[in-house]
């Protein structure tokens, strides 16, 4: 700017001498300077006129005034156009006299002292009325007596003010006058040289005045851009000093701040929207930017902090602050956005989480505790059949017993597949791949369902479409479970109609890829309408409620098997007829087996293993002394020890064939004795470890397996499942999976033999009585919580070994309630129930 200035100056004196070279007419000369004279004469009588006007209507200004105040005295209510009236005479009077006061015209006559005083005067009163002209109208109706008595008051000062102003201004006329003209003529000498000068500065200055009017037009429009950019923008934008004073406020910022532009502008912003608790950092920052040190906000993009509306609510931002220069002075431009919703959004969402995660552990506990109380008594039920199966009975007898046992066993299917949901939606469902002959799982499947099918009056049939390939590899307990749902879906939705089940193996559209096998569940039942058919693969869906409350159902069969479908590789789906029938079929990749390995995997599961050398870890007795027995019946050689660290030194000193380890037990627990073992130098480091543990969650084998377990038996032990799970140290191309599944008591008995059930079981009692006993009579010291837990998991242990589940649940809540240091007195009463109901159950007669 100051360059710009320079050069201007430069180019006006060029032109200044250029025209007073070229002045050469004389005559011209006289002609202008005789009219510039006549001119300027007339300017100043027009000058002095002005002067005298002013102090004349300031005398006529406060007549009026002095008039409205009057008629407002005299008026009792007052009127609103009176006050209106004289609030504009007062503002006309107070502009006069602040030309007196302010204007360079009076500025000579203000040195004189007669003029001053009377000026000071009026000047002081004028000040003192402010507030009350200012007032509401109550209070300048209050106020209009003293500002009455006030003009009055100043009258002779406002005409002593006039009379020695217009003295002051004729004695100085004169001599003005006198020395103007002297002026003028000098000057009418220049302004010939001054006109030719003018006129190509004029020239000039037309072109600059174009290019001016171009660039301020662009420069209104780029203002006109960015207010209306400033005034439609969701952000509030505030414009501010180095001081921290408020220069822009746009409309945003009043919406979100709650003040308006004329409350924003001129305050400091700390004081406007900066909460308490972090005024001191503002203004320590304002400090560190006007000394010119570290700016830890400026510059530095979006910040996250909280800011403060007028009504004093504190709520969360968005900042982001840069600095500029407006002339020599800095400026600081703040963006800020509410982010309060968003805040709240993420709240939500965490809250959301929060509870997504209760729901899964209550989920996780719900599945613990049906683990455990639907599998027990299911497992009473099997064990029964099979004692049924040993008995004498007729051949329609043995039929039924056969047709029940295969339903009792997709009975537990059925709880295994709540629990794989579970596997699935952790992401932990295992496939298995075992020779599976497909043809005994449809015929079993048929005569498990044909008592169901022939109570609605349905007959129900399978069959081969094309070339028949039973021998297969795949997940036996998967695709019996997915054949189970659609199979009981046809019959629930048919009543006197025919359900039929077709089998075909398609060719494999790639060479080298699995064959595909279709199985079609055809029945002649209610149908399904279009809108309904891709939901009913849905969990907990069921059709119209008059049909739900007719047939029944959970409405999750058809989605446990959409879910196994799918971990195998294939997929479900369905096609219907409204009132005429349904075809639900599967679509699976199946790998071929061959009939010898077929025999083979049905043979493992019974047939002796040779003789191994094992080592046992369990802490409880009477499961000790059970596995030991069925052990014995197979030639086993037998090493025991009672806890985790016992077991780690025998392992390290000696090599076992296997080592069957208990999960809960004093000292060590069982994985954290696996750990060791696998960890160790010692002789047993690489031989299978397997966990005897009734939990069979997801959890409980991924903790088992992280351990470095290589399977797991389910409690109650049965002879068979030890055998299948020994089976792996005598085999080499196979691992344990998870399939040892609990067998009913009555096979613990056969295992073991009558005489030395019958003396486990004697002692098992005995046990079970002293400690209830001394748990109702109050022999433990209740302040020892680590002695009870101690004697609970011990008999909770035997429990687990004789079926006892809903004894060992309550001796387990006694054990857990205890080793948390709460209060077990509630739990107790369960303890003898439960021990009252097992003693008196009939599965012991």
């Amino acid at each position: 700017m100051t360059r710009n200035f320079q050069n201007h100056s430069r180019r006006r004196w060029a032109f200044g001498l250029i025209g007073i070279a070229v002045l050469g007419a004389l005559a011209l000369v006289v002609l202008l300077s005789v009219k510039v004279i006549s001119d300027l004469r007339d300017r100043q009588s027009a000058r002095t006129d002005n002067v005298q006007w002013t102090l004349t209507q300031v005398e006529v200004e406060f007549l009026f005034y002095l008039n409205a105040l009057e008629a407002g005295v005299s008026d009792a209510e007052a009127s609103t156009e009176n006050l209106d009236l004289i609030r504009r005479r007062f503002d006309l009077f107070y502009s006069r006299i602040d030309i007196l006061d302010t204007s360079r015209l009076f500025e000579t006559l203000r040195s004189d002292p007669k003029f001053t005083e009377p000026l000071s005067d009026v000047s002081a009163y004028l000040e003192a009325s402010v507030p009350t002209i200012d007032a509401r109208d109550p209070g300048l109706i209050a106020g209009l007596p003293d500002l009455y008595d006030g003009a009055q008051g100043i009258a002779p000062k406002v005409r002593e003010l006039s009379v020695s102003a217009i003295s002051y201004f004729a004695s100085q006329s004169d001599h003005r006058r006198e020395e103007t003209a002297l002026s003028l003529f000098q000057l009418a000498v220049l302004s010939g040289g001054l006109f030719l000068t003018l006129t190509a500065v004029s020239a000039y200055l037309l072109v600059v005045n174009r290019k001016a009017d171009r660039r301020g037009q662009a420069i209104q429009q780029a203002n006109q851009r960015m207010n209306t950019i400033l005034s439609t923008s969701l952000d509030a934008v505030i414009v501010v000093n180095a001081a921290g004073t408020v220069l822009e406020f746009n409309a945003a910022a009043q919406s979100i701040f709650g003040y308006s532009e004329a409350e924003a502008k001129g305050h400091s912003i700390g004081e406007l929207i900066v909460p308490s608790h972090l005024r001191e950092a503002h203004n320590q920052g304002m400090e560190r930017m006007q000394s010119g040190g570290d700016r830890h906000v400026v510059g530095k993009g979006r910040v996250q902090l909280e800011a403060m509306r007028k009504n004093g609510d504190v709520f969360p931002v968005e900042l982001a602050l840069q600095s500029a220069q407006a002339g020599d002075e800095e400026i600081v431009i703040g963006f800020v956005r509410d982010i309060s919703q968003s805040v709240a959004d993420q709240k939500e969402l965490v809250s959301a989480r929060d509870r997504a995660l209760a729901g899964e552990k209550a989920k996780s506990d719900f599945l613990t505790v049906m683990s455990h109380e639907i599998r027990t008594p299911l497992n009473g039920l099997l064990g029964n059949l099979t004692l049924l199966k040993n008995t004498r009975t007729t051949k329609q007898q043995s039929q039924f017993v056969r047709n029940m046992e295969i339903s009792g066993q997709v009975l537990q299917s059925h709880v295994d597949a709540v629990l794989d949901i579970a596997r699935f939606e952790a992401g932990k469902l295992s496939v298995a791949h075992e020779p599976t002959d497909l043809n005994a799982m449809l015929q079993d499947l048929v005569d498990g369902q044909s008592g169901n099918a022939a109570s609605r009056g349905n007959s129900i049939s399978w069959q081969w479409v094309g070339g028949a390939y039973p021998h297969v590899a795949t997940d036996a307990q998967r695709l019996r479970q997915i054949l189970l749902n659609l199979v009981g879906n046809a019959i629930k939705f048919t009543e006197n109609g025919r359900v039929s089940i077709e089998v075909e193996r398609c060719e494999p559209e790639d060479q080298g890829k699995a064959h595909v096998y279709e199985v079609r569940v055809i029945d002649t039942g209610a149908g399904i309408a279009d809108d309904e058919i891709d939901a009913i693969f849905d969990d907990f869906y069921t059709s119209d409620p008059s049909i739900g409350r007719t047939v029944g159902g959970t409405g999750l069969g058809l989605g446990i098997a959409r879910r196994f479908a799918l971990t195998m590789g294939g997929e479900v789906g369905a096609e219907s007829t409204l009132g005429e029938g349904s075809v639900f079929w599967l679509r699976i990749p199946l790998q071929p087996s061959a009939r010898d390995q077929l025999l083979e995997a049905a043979q493992i599961n019974t047939e002796t293993v040779r003789p191994l050398n094992l080592l046992v870890v369990e802490d409880n007795e009477i499961n000790l002394e059970v596995i030991c027995n069925m052990l014995a019946l197979d030639g086993h050689c037998v090493t025991t020890a009672e806890n985790g660290q016992v077991g780690v030194d025998k392992a390290s000193s000696q090599r076992f064939d296997a080592i069957l380890m208990d999960i809960s037990m004093p000292v060590m627990d069982g994985p954290t004795a696996a750990r060791h073992i696998r960890g160790g130098q010692g002789q047993s480091t690489d031989v299978p470890i397997i966990a005897v543990s009734a939990n069979v969650l997801p959890d409980a084998v991924e903790t088992i397996r992280a351990a470095g377990m290589t399977a797991f038996i389910g409690k109650p032990i049965s002879l068979n499942a030890l055998r299948r799970a020994l089976s792996v140290v005598t085999r080499t191309d196979g691992q344990i999976s998870e399939h040892a599944q609990p067998d009913p008591l009555a096979e613990l008995k056969g295992s073991l033999g009558p005489e030395v059930f019958a003396r486990l079981h004697a002692k098992f009692i005995a046990e079970g009585d002293e400690l209830v006993e001394q748990l109702e009579t109050g022999a433990f010291d209740q302040t020892d919580l680590n002695q009870i837990a101690q004697a609970c998991h011990k008999l909770a242990g035997s429990a687990a070994t004789f079926g006892m589940e809903e004894f060992r649940e309550a001796l387990v809540a006694v054990e857990t309630a205890a080793k948390e240091h709460k209060d077990i007195t509630n739990k107790l009463a369960a303890v003898s129930t439960a021990w009252e109901r097992a003693k008196s159950s009939p599965a012991w007669d």
